[in-house]
């Protein structure tokens, strides 16, 4: 037989899913959860405020948590609950903890051997991962490294994964994120899917290249994107990266900035003329 559990009056911590963008998609346990609770913790109190407003629900103590001062939130969190109280964490679209504040305090609560119960909600992972047609599993990678060293190295070290590859990332920074994933992983199958669930929806792809272009061409992107890239397959060769320092020391060498050139874009599969310009620019650095 099923057993279904039911929450009781002692204290606990709920974990509350909330829309990404469309109302429709709070559930009624979810609004129940907002209703009932003593005390909220979310990312930012205006925007919940106004989910409490938009749902007709009178809004009860509500608390901040975002990435700055959730652990220093922690001790007041563990304390409601230690108190009996009910308290709802939520982040600002989703499900907290993921790329959102929210993991800290669930570990805490749980630390202290108080109730934990998540209620299902959107999810930017899953909404993206279920549209993108692509069958498998994923790797959530969250956001990628910022600088383009790091994200190289990020991307080359995820070339082989057979699954796909599904990241957040912001409207300003998507454009040389999907240029540089382009480079370092050749033109597979991928989807941009920016503002889900809300009025502005929309789906970019089918793959990196296409992306890209269309990318550059509207000259950057407003709204939450979630980047879904296919994973390697069997005629996926992965690409090698050239070091820096590797550069460095031949150009030192006195090698001639042309030979050197041909040979980053050699073992990195990448066009002459991107190699050329990304050595000129240490032999630059050097003079």
């Amino acid at each position: 037989m099923e057993m279904i559990y039911t929450p009781g009056g002692d204290g606990i911590l709920q974990v509350v899913g909330t829309p990404l963008g469309n109302l429709g998609d709070m559930s009624p346990r979810a609004r129940e959860a907002l209703e009932k609770a003593d005390m909220v913790a979310c990312e930012d109190t205006r925007r919940c405020g106004q989910l409490y407003r938009l749902l007709g629900l009178k809004a009860p103590r509500m608390v901040s948590c975002y990435k700055e001062n959730e652990q220093a939130r922690l001790v007041q969190v563990v304390g409601e609950v230690q108190a009996g109280k009910r308290v709802v964490l939520v982040s600002d679209g989703g499900m907290p903890g993921i790329s959102d504040p929210g993991a800290k305090v669930v570990a805490a609560v749980r630390a202290a051997g108080l109730r934990v119960e998540v209620i299902p909600g959107p999810s930017a992972v899953a909404t993206a991962v279920a549209g993108s047609g692509f069958e498998g599993g994923f790797v959530f990678v969250g956001f990628p490294e910022r600088k383009d060293k790091a994200l190289r190295a990020q991307l080359a070290a995820l070339a082989a994964e057979a699954r796909m590859l599904v990241f957040y990332e912001s409207p300003q920074r998507v454009e040389a994120t999907v240029g540089v994933a382009q480079e370092v992983l050749g033109n597979r199958p991928a989807w941009l899917a920016r503002e889900m669930t809300k009025l502005h929806e929309e789906w970019l792809g089918p793959d990196l290249a296409t992306l890209s272009e269309d990318l550059k061409a509207r000259g950057g992107v407003k709204g939450e994107c979630v980047l879904v890239i296919q994973g390697a397959t069997a005629g996926d060769a992965p690409r090698a990266h050239v070091d820096d320092a590797a550069i460095v020391a031949r150009l030192k060498a006195r090698e001639n900035v042309k030979t050197l050139a041909a040979w980053v874009a050699d073992v990195e599969n990448i066009a002459k003329t991107e190699a050329y310009g990304r050595v000129q620019a240490l032999k630059d650095k050097l003079a």
